[in-house]
């Protein structure tokens, strides 16, 4: 495992450069003992091959595993038995999943994701929550972000059904971002939900953490609902994300109420 955690935390080896690895060499354990001509012939860049041919994350990997175990949370790796079948089968799968909370019962269950616009109408907040109540009261996992807005709106649809939801997490799984939502994400591990992350702990929310956070997203549902989006959005990429994986894409229109 520690082969694995040391890789994701390599700087420069995102999850298209890792799965490049691994088919070259089969192994996080064969990753860390290739030449550096090998490496090199990959194209990697220059602070990557020197973190794995220094293999300096070996440490701070150990201390990860047992922070996260002292969080009441567990690591997944991409060839666990158990590593979600559907996020398995996108192009750039994360290698490793942070999972806090339910996360079996919760990925067991059909999954759709919600998501839409931080900056939504009073209308787009209430379709998104009672489409997600709905939902989740027939016995399907809501998978949303935890930003403001539209994706609050379906994490709490699903906690008023009594159901199960899903927040995939563009920090740390030991960071809140919003930090508004801290008693949100509270409610959904008490509500057998979970939350989910590629990141290692203590990655602040940084901007490019987010479409990567929205590939797992779209990666662990089988469709994706799309409640109000700008033009150039998270929301979009989620849902362009959810074509290229060939996942069902729904969208709100108009005032369903009216």
């Amino acid at each position: 495992m520690r082969e694995w955690i040391a890789l994701n935390m390599t700087p420069g080896v995102g999850p298209r450069a890792a799965a490049k690895l691994l088919e070259r060499f089969g192994s996080a354990e064969a990753v860390f003992g290739a030449a550096r001509v090998e490496l090199e012939s990959l194209r990697l860049r220059p602070e990557a091959i020197e973190s794995l041919m220094a293999r300096d994350l070996f440490e701070r990997a150990g201390d990860e595993i047992e922070r996260v175990r002292a969080l009441g949370a567990e690591i997944l790796l991409m060839d666990d038995g158990v590593y979600p079948a559907l996020l398995r089968e996108i192009f750039d799968p994360p290698i490793t999943l942070y999972l806090k909370g339910g996360w079996e019962a919760c990925l067991d269950a059909p999954c759709v994701a919600v998501v839409g616009s931080r900056r939504c109408s009073t209308y787009g907040q209430n379709a998104a929550q009672a489409l997600a109540r709905e939902l989740a009261q027939r016995g399907v996992t809501i998978i949303s972000g935890l930003a403001r807005g539209i994706d609050a709106a379906a994490h709490r649809g699903a906690l008023e059904a009594g159901g199960r939801t899903v927040a995939v997490l563009g920090t740390g799984i030991d960071q809140v971002y919003p930090r508004e939502h801290k008693r949100l994400s509270e409610e959904i591990l008490a509500g057998g939900g979970a939350l989910v992350s590629e990141f290692p702990l203590e990655t602040p929310p940084a901007p490019q953490n987010f479409p990567y956070r929205n590939r797992v997203i779209s990666g662990l549902s089988l469709g994706v609902l799309l409640v109000e989006a700008a033009e150039n959005s998270g929301s979009l990429i989620t849902a362009r994300m959810a074509m290229e994986q060939n996942r069902e894409v729904f969208a709100v229109p108009g005032n369903i109420t009216s």
